[in-house]
């Protein structure tokens, strides 16, 4: 059950967006390709604009022209995130000429491993059970769901019942889960 909740609790938190920003270093990309990006510098690593995880964010957003979709960008746009792929980055290059090509490289390596494949898949699962109306008559494909997140029995069945007992519910899963666990 705590595990259930730490998953929704993570999804939860990366999907909120953080104090708006007070400057950004650049406008956000619209029609530029991915090459031109590429060869920019991260100016706002160094110019004082990096002060919440919106403003990374908001330059996460300007890779999606090179492929990073939007679970991507809610992943790697905090700072906590950016960090730690500036501290390997960083040993190669110095801050100032990192360029967002060098952050599009270690980004697409970190999507290719094998962790980051199951983390996404995980809150993908756990987003879709989260917002899913829990319903007795959907169960069975449900519980499929709860298998995959690695559910345990016990929470399993405390859901199977209190769906059982109330055929008329209206929460999600995410707010059954909740109710339960008080």
């Amino acid at each position: 059950m705590k595990f259930l909740i730490l998953i929704f609790g993570f999804l939860i938190t990366s999907l909120i967006s953080v104090n708006a920003q007070n400057r950004v270093s650049m406008s956000i990309v619209d029609n530029e390709d991915c090459a031109a990006l590429a060869k920019q510098k991260m100016t706002f690593l160094s110019d004082g604009s990096l002060q919440s995880d919106r403003v990374v964010a908001l330059e996460m957003e300007k890779l999606k022209a090179c492929g990073i979709d939007d679970y991507d960008v809610r992943f790697f746009g905090t700072i906590d995130a950016l960090s730690s792929l500036l501290k390997k980055m960083t040993k190669e290059k110095r801050l100032e000429f990192l360029t967002y090509g060098d952050l599009i490289t270690n980004i697409k390596r970190m999507k290719e491993t094998e962790n980051f494949q199951k983390l996404k898949s995980l809150t993908q699962i756990s987003q879709q059970l989260a917002e899913r109306q829990a319903n007795i008559t959907t169960w069975s494909k449900d519980v499929q769901l709860f298998n995959e997140l690695g559910a345990s029995e016990t929470v399993k069945d405390k859901v199977y019942r209190y769906l059982r007992e109330h055929p008329e519910n209206t929460l999600t899963y995410q707010e059954l889960l909740t109710k339960l666990q008080k």
